[in-house]
């Protein structure tokens, strides 16, 4: 059942599935409207007479691979509510009032930069998050939909939101204040749900105990974020990313992954593959913001994958994308796909491999 619900999703069968929690009764619908050609329509219904056929399924996925078929990307984390403080070098002493350059209130959390992100790029995305209630959510949420964020599997607690504060200095370097589980976490039945119907999942700053790889996915990633030291069981994923100062509390006889991804910030990054190691240089720019670069890096790498590009072709434009994305005010302002292809066709970065 699981394989037909997996390819009924990608071919784009109309079709209604409800997923209804199991303590908690909340339903959530997947709506496919997209037409099938009449070969798709046969094979489909081969694999329900046959759905043990190994041959008949490749062959449906060898077709869905060669159309023109957009990806899906599941992302799993946290839907913030960011208060970005630019132009403030310091906390002001008591008593003494100042004034910032700029103070907006815009969608955060790693999970959402990286949903915008490949919204941005050209693929479809869901973002399974949850978000407590307040004043400032309905704009949130319907800043983020016309974003082209799919927000079907966002539920809502009955918790006060509270906000992230972001001071944002002049150099582009910023510090994070947010308070302690203020909403619950997505727990590991609530990602389990979704197994198998995604081409891409993505797990963005959750502990480790959470990620699952998916196996009918051609990409399973996870940035640990802060929860890196949290990995002392055995973890498996396609797509690891970290930072220099995660790679160092990193344990990688813990971990197997297809692709070891470090972040470097101002000097590139650097990939680990099963065969090869490529580094790529970063582009140079006059940073405003870097928040959520890094998940911006995320979502452009996972994209190249999922076209099925070069690790060369990839990691360009990843280096790209996280760098425009630095030039600009919060963690949502992801270049789009042609902003990256246009800087590319004229400032490519270099990348070495060996």
């Amino acid at each position: 059942m699981k394989r037909y619900l997996n390819f009924s999703h990608r071919l784009g069968v109309l079709s209604q599935v409800k997923l209804v929690g199991r303590k908690r009764k909340t339903h959530t619908y997947i709506y496919i409207t997209m037409s099938l050609n009449h070969v798709y329509k046969v094979l489909l219904h081969l694999t329900l007479l046959f759905p043990d056929d190994d041959d008949l399924w490749d062959l449906l996925v060898k077709m869905w691979r060669l159309s023109d078929y957009r990806s899906i990307h599941l992302a799993v984390g946290k839907l913030n509510v960011d208060v970005i403080v630019k132009g403030l070098d310091q906390i002001p002493p008591p008593d003494t009032p100042v004034y910032a350059e700029d103070v907006e209130i815009v969608p955060g959390g790693a999970a959402t930069n990286y949903s915008v992100a490949i919204s941005r790029f050209g693929h479809s995305v869901k973002l399974l998050s949850k978000i407590g209630i307040g004043p400032t959510i309905k704009g949130i949420m319907t800043s983020l939909a016309e974003l082209g964020v799919g927000l079907e599997y966002v539920q809502e607690e009955q918790y006060v939101q509270s906000p992230t504060l972001i001071f944002l200095r002049n150099d582009g370097s910023i510090s994070i204040v947010r308070k302690k589980n203020s909403v619950p976490p997505i727990t590991r039945e609530e990602v389990n749900r979704f197994a198998g119907l995604f081409d891409v999942v993505h797990f963005a700053s959750l502990p480790p105990k959470l990620v699952l790889r998916d196996p009918y996915a051609k990409v399973t990633s996870y940035d640990p974020g802060p929860t890196v030291r949290e990995i002392a069981d055995p973890l498996e994923v396609d797509v690891l990313f970290v930072n220099n100062t995660e790679a160092e509390k990193l344990d990688m006889e813990k971990v197997k992954t297809r692709y070891l991804v470090i972040k470097k910030g101002k000097n590139g990054a650097t990939v680990t593959s099963e065969v090869e190691e490529c580094s790529v240089e970063a582009i140079q720019v006059d940073p405003v913001d870097t928040t959520g670069a890094g998940d911006v890096f995320d979502a452009a790498f996972n994209f190249g994958l999922a076209e099925e590009w070069s690790l060369e072709e990839t990691l360009q434009f990843a280096s790209v994308a996280s760098g425009l994305k630095v030039t600009r005010l919060g963690g949502t302002s992801s270049p789009s796909f042609q902003e990256v292809v246009s800087f590319l066709n004229e400032k490519p970065p270099k990348v070495k491999c060996r």
